[in-house]
C-alpha cells in the first residue's frame, strides 16, 4: 500500500471515528467509555471492510463463488459483532459498572451488525466510484 493511500484510509477511518463519538456520545456515561466503544466498533467496522476487501472478495467473489461468498461476509460480520458488543460490555462493566442504561446484548447485537454492514457496503460502494489512484482508465473497466 502506498504512503498516500495509507493516510487516506486513515484520515477516512478518523472522520468516522469523529462522525460517531459525536452522534452517540449522549449514548454513553462518560466520555472515556463513548471513545473506547466507538473505538471499539470502528476498528470492527474497517476490519469487516479489509476481510473483505483483502480476503473475502479474492477468494470467493472474484471466482463467482457467490453463496460462498455471502455465507463468509455473513459469518465475519456475525463474528465481529459478537466480538465488538463483548468488548464493550467489558469496558463498560470495568469503567462504570452494570449500567442501567444499557440496551441489552441483543439490541447491541442488532444494532452494531447493521452497523457493519452498512459500513462494508459503504466502502464497497466507495471503491466501485473512487478507484484507487494510478489506476488507468482502461485498466478499472477491464475490472468490471
Amino acid at each position: 500500500m502506498s504512503r498516500w493511500r495509507i493516510s487516506s484510509h486513515f484520515a477516512l477511518w478518523s472522520a468516522v471515528f469523529l462522525f460517531w463519538l459525536l452522534v452517540t456520545r449522549q449514548h454513553h456515561p462518560s466520555l472515556t467509555i463513548a471513545v473506547s466503544a466507538t473505538a471499539i466498533l470502528v476498528s470492527t467496522f474497517a476490519l469487516a471492510v479489509y476481510a473483505n476487501s483483502f480476503f473475502l472478495l479474492p477468494r470467493f467473489a472474484q471466482q463467482r463463488l457467490w453463496l460462498r461468498y455471502g455465507i463468509s461476509v455473513l459469518a465475519t460480520i456475525a463474528v465481529l459483532d459478537l466480538v465488538a458488543v463483548l468488548l464493550i460490555q467489558f469496558f463498560y462493566d470495568r469503567l462504570w459498572g452494570a449500567d442501567p442504561l444499557r440496551y441489552g446484548f441483543w439490541f447491541n447485537m442488532a444494532t452494531d451488525g447493521f452497523g457493519i454492514a452498512v459500513h462494508l457496503i459503504a466502502a464497497m460502494l466507495l471503491m466501485r466510484v473512487a478507484p484507487s489512484p494510478g489506476k488507468t482508465k482502461s485498466a478499472q473497466q477491464g475490472e468490471s
